[in-house]
């Protein structure tokens, strides 16, 4: 029996509009195909108006220009309905293919143009979805990889001289547990993994060494997670003196998926083990709440020092998983291995490398700075009495994105960076006072007086102005 659907509206009128024109054709559906064509659209509504709401805040805070990017979208999305209503039949039953599995829905609309949904909300902001190529090997796109009914899906690849950006995502079959977020409410999962260039003779590295474990991104939906890694090609590369090649393969192997979990489930403390403590707490005649402690001389906070690092390792004797940094009371664990190969191609557009070559005989100094669409990374000689900050056009401090004893990388994201300042700083000094000054609650009215810059301008131990050719 064949029937005519009828879709009702909802606040979303244009894409209602668009499926409407699509339903309007007469074709069988199955009951079970109607219930998951209702699922999937009540997604996709959901998604888009997340991404509608999302674009036109952006709108809101930028220029006309991204308001015309925005328009351009929007046109480029009502003709890729006008196209699928126009495909008739056949169209209509891969559409009831796709909609019959509303994951699979998720992944359609994110797989391939992650960077482009999450670009802006990144902590190295930029326009990667232009600059950044799909994940192949020998010119096929690779495919995904399942482990236990977890399925890892390499997307887009972005590198240049400072930094390789690799979007991906993560799908579950059972739902993801829910997991903590970070400062930037984002959810904290991260990445066992080992990453091999084919230029070096390094062999398997740990991506925590010249990069960062926690993979930049959002939820998709209950069972898919979308992110980005990012791995410092300075940071790590700078000391050796090794030149990133044009073109070169690199094999991904990772161990384990994991998430902070949003409730600690780890044992409690066993009572016979917290009774010993009060024990021995009564008697040496020591009090138990946080008053009692406050009156301690340090003689008696050694003992009570003593006595809980006691009870701590009997604790971890009978629990020793507990002692893991990532441990399933902890964090919800997806176990591997994926293993992949792929092909990258640095991209050179709109990098600038300055060689300063201005170090002292102690080290003090700058050797170059690399401004890359994303990011800005300095290079120094290594030395942990030294603290590094970069101040962009404006006079504002750059936020730190990593830094060891060779390089100091900032995001650019919204900064001005035609020109910028790079200071190096007393390291305890920098820490105790200068960095006070600037996050101290009066600083609008005390930089009235004196500006972060004009501080350090005063107190810096080596100051470099660099101007970018626009």
């Amino acid at each position: 029996m064949k029937k005519q659907i009828d879709v009702s509206q909802s606040d979303h009128q244009p894409l209602d509009d668009q499926v409407q024109k699509i339903l309007n054709g007469t074709f069988p559906l199955p009951p079970k195909v109607e219930e998951a064509q209702n699922k999937a659209f009540d997604k996709i509504r959901a998604m888009t108006a997340e991404q509608e709401n999302k674009e036109e805040q952006h709108n809101l805070n930028t220029t006309m220009k991204n308001t015309k990017n925005k328009k351009h979208h929007t046109k480029i999305s009502k003709i890729f309905f006008r196209g699928f209503v126009g495909t008739g039949v056949a169209a209509a039953v891969f559409f009831c293919i796709f909609i019959s599995n509303p994951a699979y829905a998720a992944q359609i609309l994110t797989v391939g143009n992650i960077f482009k949904h999450l670009e802006e909300s990144l902590g190295f902001a930029g326009d990667f979805s232009t600059l950044a190529k799909p994940v192949q090997k020998a010119g096929t796109e690779i495919e995904s990889i399942t482990v236990n009914g977890n399925t890892i899906t390499l997307s887009e690849v972005y590198c240049n001289d400072a930094a390789l950006y690799l979007s991906l995502m993560i799908h579950s079959e059972e739902k993801i547990p829910k997991t903590q977020l970070n400062q930037d409410n984002k959810p904290i999962i991260y990445m066992k993994n080992l990453i091999d260039f084919d230029f070096d003779q390094e062999g398997d590295i740990d991506w925590a060494i010249g990069g960062d474990p926690y993979i930049d991104g959002k939820m998709v939906d209950e069972h898919t997670f979308a992110g980005v890694l990012r791995y410092d090609m300075r940071q790590y590369f700078s000391g050796q003196n090794i030149e990133i090649p044009d073109q070169f393969q690199v094999k991904l192997s990772v161990d384990q998926i994991a998430g902070s979990r949003e409730e600690d489930l780890s044992p409690e403390m066993p009572k016979e083990l917290r009774d010993q403590y009060e024990a021995g707490m009564k008697e040496n005649g020591l009090g138990l709440t946080e008053e009692d402690y406050k009156q301690f001389t340090e003689e008696q906070k050694d003992i009570e020092h003593q006595l809980f690092s006691a009870m701590q390792n009997a604790y971890h004797e009978m629990y020793p998983e507990t002692t893991q940094l990532i441990n399933k009371y902890r964090d919800w664990l997806l176990d591997g291995p994926w293993k992949f190969e792929f092909d990258v191609t640095k991209n050179k557009e709109d990098v600038i490398r300055k060689d300063i070559n201005d170090v002292d005989e102690n080290g003090l100094g700058l050797i170059s700075v690399t401004k890359t669409p994303m990011e800005i990374t300095v290079e120094v000689e290594q030395n942990p009495d030294y603290y590094v900050t970069i101040l962009d056009a404006d006079g504002n401090e750059m936020e730190e994105g990593g830094f060891t004893g060779y390089t100091c990388t900032v995001a650019a994201n919204d900064h001005d960076t035609s020109k910028i300042d790079v200071y190096i700083c007393d390291y305890i000094e920098y820490m105790d006072e200068l960095k006070a000054y600037l996050w101290s609650d009066d600083y609008e009215e005390k930089s009235k007086e004196k500006t972060f810059k004009q501080l350090l301008d005063e107190r810096a131990l080596y100051h470099k102005e660099i101007t970018f050719d626009k």
